[in-house]
């Protein structure tokens, strides 16, 4: 039982929840969260996070899971969302990397000089490239960035129309386990590959208590998932119709657990608000402090 003896909710109470690609959707039930709800999850799928990030400074739905690029991003803009709990990278930034089709010649970062990428404006494959370019893993001449949402840019590769595709999971095993691809360059060591659990400011202030209750089952859900990854991975093949090789190898990336903001995620994630900042994504001038929000997770700390 999740809930705390002081938790009321009533039966009109729902909560909103924007997910990516189902995968939340899934873990939630295979874990058996959702088992005795005391209000209503209405879940909302979108395909990338710059849309659900839209939903959300819209009051369209109260809370979802983005990266941390597109939520400062969005942040930045002035969107009334704030990040509540963090979801840290497993497998060391492997989730977010730049993918070529089968049969490229390229296979290096230095390869992709002058190529044509396309990625999400404002999306964790966006501030990869930029970190690539930064660094100069990727030289001179810098590549030509399409900004295409991520059907576009499937499309857009498997036709040729572009060298490469900056992207994130399930998208990075959509491509190399379901269609022989392969990674040219990803995330690891370039940036901190957080993601984070969001919240409306209006649901901070008027539905704290069943973020509260949700973030827990999240929680709890996600260490279920590392614990059962392939029981989860079936559940989301299911659910998404992504191919099983593709949903086990998400399974294997994606599973980690929720855990509070702590002053050290606050420090990583000042390279990512500067990155955005040097490219033009965010002119806002506000501390990255005043991105989060702390909710405390009913039925005791998170695992």
């Amino acid at each position: 039982m999740f809930l705390s003896s002081g938790f009321a909710a009533r039966a009109q109470d729902e909560l909103v929840v924007a997910d990516q690609k189902g995968q939340q959707k899934a873990v939630f039930e295979a874990s058996g969260a959702n088992r005795d709800l005391p209000y209503r999850i209405r879940w909302v799928e979108f395909e990338a996070a710059a849309p659900l990030l839209q939903a959300l400074g819209a009051g369209a739905v109260d809370t979802g899971i983005a990266g941390d690029s597109p939520f400062f991003f969005a942040w930045g803009a002035g969107l009334p969302v704030k990040a509540v709990y963090v979801v840290p990278p497993r497998g060391g930034g492997h989730a977010t990397a730049v993918v070529a089709p089968s049969g490229s010649a390229i296979t290096s970062a230095a390869q992709l000089s002058g190529k044509r990428i396309a990625t999400g404006r404002g999306s964790v494959g966006h501030l990869l490239l930029l970190r690539l370019i930064g660094t100069g893993a990727i030289p001179a001449p810098a590549p030509r960035i399409v900004f295409l949402q991520p059907a576009q840019a499937k499309a857009a590769l498997d036709t040729g129309r572009v060298d490469a595709w900056s992207t994130w999971e399930p998208y990075v095993s959509l491509e190399t386990a379901g269609r022989h691809g392969h990674v040219v360059a990803d995330a690891a060591g370039l940036m901190p590959n957080n993601s984070f659990l969001v919240a409306t400011v209006t649901a901070l202030r008027d539905r704290r208590a069943l973020l509260a209750d949700f973030y827990g089952r999240v929680s709890r859900a996600y260490v279920w998932g590392r614990a059962h990854p392939e029981e989860y991975a079936r559940i989301l093949a299911q659910q998404t119709g992504l191919p099983e090789e593709v949903a086990s190898s998400v399974a294997r990336q994606l599973i980690a657990s929720p855990v509070p903001v702590s002053e050290a995620v606050e420090d990583a994630e000042r390279t990512t608000v500067e990155t955005c900042r040097e490219a033009g994504l965010i002119t806002s001038s506000m501390p990255v402090s005043q991105a989060f929000d702390r909710v405390e997770a009913v039925g005791g700390p998170l695992p």
